[in-house]
C-alpha cells in the first residue's frame, strides 16, 4: 500500500497576496509501521489534533494566497517543534534541554499526550528517530521554507499565518488549567515574530466579527512562529489559535457546521486585508541579505 502525500501545497493560479497559511496539526494519518509502535487508543489519537482547522482556510488559493496542510498526525511527528526537542525517555541517548519553547516529552515526537497518557511503550533508538524526521519532518519544512522564500522574493515580504485550534478550557498540564479561554488567540511571541500592524489587523478583524480575542495568552506562538518569524528580514509570522467549542464537540469530535462556516467566512475575509498592509513597515531594510 503506497503512502499518501505527507502534505498538500496549494498555490493560487496567480499569487496576488504575499500570504501563506500553514496548518501543521489537522492531519490524522498514522502509517501502519508507526502505529504498531504506539500504545494509545484510536479515540485518544484525535484528542490533541487540530481537527478541521484546514477547512477554515480552504479559500486561500482562490483569494491569491498559498495554503499548506500536513496530512500526518502530530503523534507521528510534531511539525511545530524543534528537531532537537526530545528527552532521554523519548530517544535513547537524547539530552534534556531546559529552555523556553522546549516540551521534551511532547516534543518533536510525543512520548505522552497532554493528559499524560503514554504514546510510546519504550524510547526510540537514535537511528529510528532520525529516520522518522527524514521521512516526515524535514520534507514539510523544506517545502515551507522554499515557499516563504518564493513569496518574499516576489513581494519583498511574506506573511505566514500558522493555523491551530485549542481546547476551550485549560487542561491539567497547561499553563492555565481550568480557565476559560478567549475564542481567538493570536500569538506573535510578544511582538517578536511580526510587525505589530499585522497583529493589530488580526485582533481588530476578529473582534469586529464578534469574537473575544486575547493575544499571546495562553499561547504566544510555537516553534514555527518563532523559527520563521523574522520581521527584520521581511517574514512576518503569527500563530492563530481558535477555540474548539466554536466549531466542534470537544468530547465526540463531531463538527458543528454552522460554527465552522462562520469561522471559514471570517478567515476568508481576513486574507485580502493583508494586501493593504503598509509595505514600508513589512519590507526589510534595503541591503538585507536573505
Amino acid at each position: 500500500m503506497s503512502e499518501p502525500n505527507l502534505y498538500r501545497l496549494e498555490r493560487p493560479d496567480e499569487q496576488t497576496l504575499p500570504v501563506i497559511v500553514d496548518v501543521p496539526h489537522a492531519g490524522d494519518w498514522v502509517p501502519e509501521d508507526v502505529r504498531s509502535e504506539m500504545v494509545i487508543g484510536d479515540k485518544v489519537l484525535r484528542r490533541d489534533l487540530d481537527l478541521y482547522v484546514d477547512q477554515f482556510w480552504e479559500s486561500a488559493p482562490e483569494l491569491g494566497a498559498t495554503l499548506m496542510v500536513s496530512n500526518v498526525s502530530r503523534y507521528v511527528v510534531d511539525l511545530n517543534r524543534a528537531e532537537d526537542d526530545v528527552s532521554p525517555k523519548t530517544v535513547k541517548g537524547g539530552k534534556s534541554i531546559d529552555e523556553d519553547g522546549y516540551y521534551q516529552d511532547r516534543g518533536v515526537v510525543w512520548r505522552t499526550t497532554t493528559a499524560k497518557t503514554p504514546v510510546m511503550s519504550e524510547p526510540m533508538t537514535k537511528k529510528a528517530f532520525n529516520k522518522r524526521l527524514d521521512r516526515f519532518y524535514h520534507p514539510y519544512h523544506k517545502a515551507l521554507r522554499k515557499e516563504i522564500d518564493r513569496i518574499r522574493s516576489e513581494f519583498g515580504f511574506c506573511v505566514l499565518f500558522d493555523g491551530h485550534s485549542m481546547p476551550s478550557m485549560g487542561r491539567k498540564g497547561h499553563s492555565d488549567p481550568g480557565r476559560k479561554r478567549a475564542e481567538i488567540v493570536p500569538g506573535d511571541v510578544e511582538g517578536k515574530s511580526c510587525d505589530r500592524t499585522l497583529r493589530w489587523l488580526v485582533e481588530e478583524h476578529f473582534r469586529d466579527a464578534g469574537f473575544s480575542v486575547r493575544s499571546n495568552e495562553p499561547y504566544k506562538g510555537g516553534w514555527i512562529t518563532r523559527h520563521y518569524g523574522e520581521p527584520e528580514r521581511g517574514v512576518h509570522a503569527i500563530q492563530l489559535e481558535v477555540r474548539r467549542d466554536l466549531y466542534m464537540n470537544e468530547k465526540t469530535f463531531r463538527v458543528r457546521r454552522d460554527g465552522l462556516r462562520r469561522l471559514a467566512d471570517v478567515c476568508t475575509e481576513l486574507l485580502p486585508k493583508c494586501g493593504n498592509l503598509d509595505e514600508k513597515a513589512m519590507r526589510p531594510p534595503r541591503g538585507t541579505r536573505y
